[in-house]
């Protein structure tokens, strides 16, 4: 899926994924050691090179277009109404699919009814504050499953200034696993809204823990991804990797076993017999936190010095 807008046309004609043994066949038919490929492509200096191959395929595409929405709200602030944070998180997930046991309905309840739910308790909290001195803004984004279509269209749409955007706070897939000792921030050291997170996180007797699993890629991977590609400092954590009640062991165990089971799968439900909303509660405490110090604080946080995105912030 792509979006029917003339900034997304000029994606490449065809777009696709390989298996790592068909990349292996490739590098093999063509005589090249895969493996130092490999090696070469995480330095400074690698440039693309031809593997003299030639590939013949046929394609027979249909194309179906459909319309989705992203919903936005806000509060507006007393005095710098200009001025915004941006609270996101993506309201969609995969619908009807292919039927495992037979159930065909995709819920997204962990991922990302969750997010969801929280941007509403967020707003609903701000809307009882006297007042907030910069103006929130609540994004429910469509299209995340799909490649971060809604964000994208945002960021190439934008409805605030990205200059004049505070921070972007995305909330994607809380913990339904009870209190947690720790908040792991992907992509930690990229801005000073991680400074500003630990500060509160510390308030709550948790400490920061950085994305265990940089391989992963998490940081590129959800809604604030597009946010800071327009140069707004963006903030993804979540209470995630050391229980209160049973530490890292067993969220590794609840962990392997989402992503296993649950995880983009029918089985992402709501139990109300196994979910426990101690995590849930001190990241939106914390969510909170962060907010009102943006919005009644001249704070501009700032891209870090070996961030890729702070060239952009200050080109805007």
């Amino acid at each position: 899926m792509t979006l029917d807008d003339p900034s997304a046309m000029n994606t490449c004609p065809i777009q696709g994924w390989i298996s790592s043994e068909a990349a292996l066949k490739l590098f093999k038919n063509a005589d090249v050691d895969f493996n130092q490929w490999l090696k070469n492509a995480k330095t400074r200096t690698f440039q693309a090179t031809d593997l003299d191959l030639k590939l013949s395929f046929g394609l027979e595409n249909s194309i179906k277009r459909a319309v989705s929405s992203n919903v936005i709200a806000k509060i507006v602030g007393s005095e710098f109404p200009e001025e915004v944070i941006i609270y996101s998180a993506h309201w969609d997930h995969l619908g009807i699919g292919i039927a495992i046991d037979d159930d065909s309905i995709y819920n997204g309840a962990q991922d990302n009814a969750s997010g969801t739910a929280m941007i509403l308790a967020l707003a609903e909290a701000f809307k009882k504050e006297k007042e907030v001195k910069r103006t929130l803004v609540f994004i429910a984004l469509t299209a995340e499953e799909e490649g971060l279509l809604g964000s994208a269209f945002y960021a190439r749409h934008p409805i605030y200034e990205p200059s004049k955007s505070v921070a972007n706070i995305n909330i994607d897939a809380l913990a339904s696993y009870g209190k947690m000792k720790d908040l792991t921030i992907m992509g930690f050291g990229q801005s000073e809204l991680d400074d500003l997170a630990e500060k509160i996180a510390i308030r709550q007797g948790r400490y920061v823990y950085p994305d265990p699993y940089p391989n992963k890629g998490l940081f590129f991977r959800s809604d604030h991804f597009n946010f800071a590609k327009i140069g707004i400092p963006a903030f993804f954590a979540f209470a995630s990797f050391d229980a209160v009640n049973g530490g890292k062991e067993i969220i590794k165990n609840e962990y392997d076993q989402f992503y296993a089971l649950r995880y983009h799968a029918p089985s992402d439900e709501f139990n109300r017999d196994t979910w426990r909303f101690g995590a849930m509660q001190q990241d939106g405490d914390l969510f909170y936190q962060m907010g009102l110090e943006l919005a009644n604080n001249r704070i501009w946080p700032k891209w870090n010095q070996d961030s890729e995105f702070k060239i952009i912030r200050e080109m805007n």
